[in-house]
C-alpha cells in the first residue's frame, strides 16, 4: 500500500454503532427486524428436545438439503448436498466462510476487491495471511475491463503475494450495485484467462428490486469449477446473531474450507441449523415478501433524503442506500460526526469502504430497520438540516 492509503482515516463501523442511540442507528449492516415466528418456535422446540450437541463441521445434513433445494428453486444451481466431495457446507455466518477461504486458499496470495468494497473482505484476508488489493470503480460504479485485466495480470505476475482471486460482491456492500450480465461476463473472462478463483459474496441477493436481475457468477460458462459462492441467512432471515451462512462451489474448493472449519469452529450451532432446516423452504413467498417490504422502505427513505439534498445512487437493490451527502457540510466523515453529536443519527462515511478519496462525500445508510425507526430518523434529519 502507498503511504496515503495506509494512513487514510477509516471510520470504525462498530465504534460508530456503539456511539449512536438505537433510534438513530442506520450504521451496522444487520437487519433488526423481528425473527420469523415459525423459525423462533422451531428453535425453541429443538433446544427443549435436547438437540444441543456437536454436529458435523460441514453442517446439518437436513439444512444442507434445504439449501440445495433453495439453490435449485431460486438460483438455477444443481448440486448434490450429500456428495462425497463436499460442494456445499454450512458456515459460521458468511464471515466463517471467508475465514475458511483465507486459510485454505489465500495464505501467501492476494485477492482483488472492487472499490468501494466491504471492509471485512480486506480485514479477514489480511488477518489470515493474505493481501488484498483494490481496483477503483468510476463515479458510476463501472469498470474498464482492459484496465482491470492489466492490473490483475501485473498482480498475478509479481513474486510476493501473487494474485489468486477476484472478489465479486453483487448486490454490493456498500453501494447496493448489482453487476449486470455483461459485467459478470467480463469478470469471468479475466478469471478464466488468468486462471484466477472468484469469491462471490451474494449475501444481499434477495434485496434486488430493480430491473437488473441477480445472476450468480458461478452459473456462467467455465465458472463453476473456479468459484466459491458465499452467502448468509443473517440478513434475509433477521438472525445475524445466530451466525449461520453457507458456501458452495465445485472442483474440490469447498472441501478445503471444511478442513479449516473443523479446526476453527468444530461445527455451526447445532439446534439453530436444525430449526432453520424445517422453515427455510416452507414459505416460498418469503423472499418475494422480503423484497416488497424493503422496496417500500427504499422508496420512502429515498424520497425523504432526496428532499433534504442527498443524492441516492439508483442501485436496484434495497438493503443499503448509497448516498452523496448534501453540499456545504464538509466530507461525509465530518458530516456524520455532526449528525451523531447534534441529531443522534448516523450512517457510515464512504471513506470506510475505499482506499482512494473518491467516495469521501458518500454515506452508506442501512434501511433494515423498523418503519418507526426510519420515520424517526427522517424527522431528526429534517430538524437538523432545515
Amino acid at each position: 500500500m502507498s503511504d496515503s492509503i495506509r494512513h487514510k482515516i477509516r471510520p470504525d463501523i462498530r465504534k460508530i454503532t456503539r456511539m449512536v442511540p438505537a433510534e438513530g442507528n442506520l450504521v451496522q449492516g444487520q437487519s433488526e427486524l423481528p425473527i420469523d415466528k415459525d423459525l423462533a418456535a422451531e428453535a425453541a422446540a429443538v433446544i427443549s428436545a435436547n438437540g444441543n450437541h456437536y454436529g458435523g463441521s460441514e453442517g446439518d445434513s437436513n439444512l444442507r438439503r434445504s439449501i440445495a433445494e433453495k439453490l435449485r428453486a431460486f438460483n438455477g444451481i444443481q448440486l448434490d448436498p450429500d456428495s462425497s466431495e463436499i460442494e456445499l457446507m454450512v458456515t459460521n455466518g458468511g464471515t466463517g466462510a471467508l475465514i475458511g477461504i483465507a486459510q485454505s486458499h489465500l495464505r501467501g496470495k492476494a485477492a482483488l476487491v472492487l472499490e468501494p468494497y466491504y471492509p471485512y473482505h480486506r480485514k479477514i484476508f489480511e488477518e489470515f495471511g493474505a493481501k488484498t488489493e483494490s481496483f477503483a470503480l468510476d463515479s458510476n460504479l463501472e469498470f474498464d475491463s482492459d484496465e482491470l485485466r492489466t492490473k490483475c495480470l501485473d498482480l498475478k505476475n509479481r513474486t510476493e503475494f501473487p494474485l489468486k482471486a477476484i472478489v465479486v460482491c453483487s448486490p454490493a456492500n456498500p453501494s447496493g450495485k448489482i453487476l449486470r450480465l455483461d459485467e459478470l461476463e467480463k469478470l469471468a473472462a479475466i478469471a478464466i484467462d488468468l486462471d484466477l478463483m472468484v469469491i462471490s459474496d451474494e449475501v444481499y441477493e434477495h434485496y434486488v428490486t430493480g430491473e437488473v436481475p441477480h445472476i450468480p457468477i458461478a452459473t456462467l460458462p467455465g465458472m463453476w469449477e473456479r468459484t466459491i459462492t458465499v452467502n448468509s441467512f443473517s440478513k434475509s432471515w433477521n438472525i445475524s446473531g445466530w451466525r449461520l451462512g453457507y458456501c458452495y462451489g465445485g472442483g474440490g474448493l469447498v472441501g478445503k474450507i471444511n478442513t479449516v472449519a473443523n479446526i476453527v469452529y468444530v461445527c455451526p450451532v447445532t439446534p439453530l441449523q436444525s430449526a432453520l432446516s424445517k422453515v427455510l423452504m416452507k414459505n416460498l413467498d418469503h423472499y418475494d415478501d422480503l423484497k416488497t417490504n424493503f422496496d417500500r422502505k427504499r422508496v420512502a427513505m429515498t424520497t425523504e433524503l432526496t428532499g433534504l439534498g442527498f443524492s441516492i445512487y439508483p442501485s436496484g437493490s434495497a438493503f443499503y442506500l448509497w448516498a452523496k451527502i448534501p453540499e456545504g457540510h464538509g466530507d461525509a466523515l465530518a458530516f456524520n460526526e455532526k449528525l451523531m453529536r447534534e441529531a443522534g443519527v448516523a450512517g457510515v462515511p464512504g471513506s470506510a469502504f475505499a482506499d482512494t478519496d473518491n467516495w469521501d462525500f458518500h454515506m452508506r445508510i442501512c434501511i433494515a430497520r423498523e418503519d418507526s425507526i426510519l420515520e424517526g430518523v427522517a424527522e431528526r434529519l429534517k430538524s437538523y438540516l432545515r
